[in-house]
């Protein structure tokens, strides 16, 4: 690999130093100094670009034209996609559809299932919204007072929260995290969702059984004030009703039948426009919001802030991270410094072992999510590094991609230095390290992968026609 495109080999010594140094960068950049993610991954890419011109005698001309520009090209879907769910969003919530689906969810709020339902309110949330964030700001901020009323244990009420709002970010077509690992491992965004389903499912069952019984235990009565208050915020403002649900069920319906994502997603922009309009907003008004965002006024702050969202600028930042990810990224695959360290993982310890692959596809993921504290690079790098190993094992990239989430962006709010930890715990005011026992279906999905691969559930082999494609 690396012969073809310079005249030194990066030998496993050299690529390991190579890698270390990276990591090195994003931690003390990130963790330390409190640089901005996107400009320490562009420094990332300069010193990529030195060692390798410099030390190992490659040009520019083969780092870009063979190194970044595949890589790159790679991810274009993945970059229309995030630039379209801005849109989208932004649509959905002057249409009402996002709005109607957050009230009738706190209307299922029952004094004996109280965190069940915090879960599943919180999962529903961030399925339909694509935000962790939003969810827990508002949902969670409401249900953390309920369960002070009821006697809940603040912990497991915000673990609760915290899992229901990763739920979404991880599963969710409309999010960042799922576009974005479904581009790294190189497969169709609703093949990567059906693939999820596997080890997700059983975890949002076990963590639903744990917070009914814990939940059972509480005593008290809610206190309806907090979730009253939201309720007539989107009463006040909204005409709610069931058409709003109609762009999600289309796009339920034509994902069920594996239409590509992006004409689909162009498709529901096109259904919830006359909806935005039935809700009192004109042509011009929505075409500003699907470009910049809405602004929407509820008289309540958090809420205001929730519906508030959407457009392409706001998946500018996301965009630009994962172009600076993939610039180095992309020489490190090209010179075969993954290749090297990939190679030496076999021998050493993966083997032929199914259940060791996954098993370090994961393990990487973590260790790069407590590194850095970001769920993007904890996707990327594992998803670089790992890729062809799957094809030479005869295993789906469905596998990989899957395991990238279970081990990347649902693992981030469990780590108390990272932007997510320090967010969730400032929104809900419990500590990381208290939450996150209670955030069961967070560390549930990646102990299931690793079931999984040992017992050969899941693990399918590779499509030799989506193979060749990649």
């Amino acid at each position: 690999m690396a012969s073809q495109a310079g005249s030194k080999t990066v030998k496993l010594k050299g690529a390991v130093s190579i890698f270390g140094v990276i990591l090195a960068i994003i931690v003390v950049g990130r963790l330390v100094l409190g640089f901005d993610v996107a400009l320490l991954l562009m420094f990332c890419g300069m010193f990529t670009t030195l060692v390798y011109c410099f030390c190992y005698k490659y040009t520019w001309e083969e780092l870009f034209d063979k190194g970044v520009v595949p890589m790159v090209a790679r991810a274009v879907g993945a970059i229309l996609i995030l630039l379209t769910v801005g849109p989208l969003i932004a649509v959905w919530m002057l249409s009402g559809t996002i709005p109607y689906l957050i009230y009738r969810g706190l209307q299922l709020l029952n004094p004996q299932t109280f965190l069940a339902a915090a879960f599943v309110i919180c999962a529903l949330s961030s399925t339909f919204t694509g935000t962790s964030w939003g969810t827990a700001a508002t949902f969670g901020v409401a249900f953390i007072g309920i369960a002070q009323g009821l006697g809940v244990s603040l912990a497991a009420a915000a673990g609760a929260v915290v899992a229901g709002s990763y739920f979404g970010d991880k599963l969710s077509p409309v999010s960042d995290t799922t576009i974005l690992a479904a581009a790294v491992a190189r497969v169709e965004v609703v093949d990567h969702i059906r693939s999820m389903l596997w080890t997700t499912i059983p975890a949002f069952l076990i963590s639903v059984g744990v917070y009914a019984w814990v939940g059972s235990q509480a005593s008290g009565e809610i206190d309806m004030s907090k979730v009253g208050l939201i309720l007539n915020g989107i009463r006040n403002t909204f005409k709610l009703s069931p058409m709003a649900l109609i762009p999600p069920v289309v796009i339920l319906i034509l994902a069920y039948r594996r239409c590509p994502t992006l004409p689909v997603l162009w498709l529901a922009i096109v259904i919830s426009i006359p909806l935005a309009m039935t809700q009192g907003a004109d042509i011009p008004a929505i075409f500003k919001a699907m470009a910049s965002g809405p602004k929407i006024t509820t008289g309540l702050e958090t809420l205001d802030r929730l519906l508030s969202r959407g457009g392409i600028a706001s998946m500018t930042a996301s965009t630009v991270v994962v172009f600076f990810a993939y610039l180095f990224a992309g020489q490190l695959e090209c010179t075969g410094t993954f290749h090297t360290i990939c190679a030496a993982l076999r021998e050493k310890f993966i083997g032929d072992s199914r259940g060791r692959l996954v098993m370090s596809t994961s393990l990487t993921g973590i260790l790069t999510g407590l590194g850095t504290g970001n769920s993007y690079l904890s996707e990327i790098v594992p998803g670089t590094m790992y890729g062809d190993l799957f094809d030479e094992m005869n295993i789906s990239r469905r596998v990989l991609s899957r395991t990238l989430e279970d081990s990347g962006t649902v693992i981030v709010p469990l780590i108390p230095w990272s932007a997510a930890g320090i967010y969730m715990s400032s929104v809900l005011e419990v500590p990381v390290l208290d939450y996150a026992p209670w955030a069961i279906l967070c560390y549930l999905g990646f102990l299931t992968a690793w079931i999984y691969g040992f017992t050969g559930i899941g693990i399918w082999k590779a499509d030799p026609s989506k193979t060749s494609k990649s």
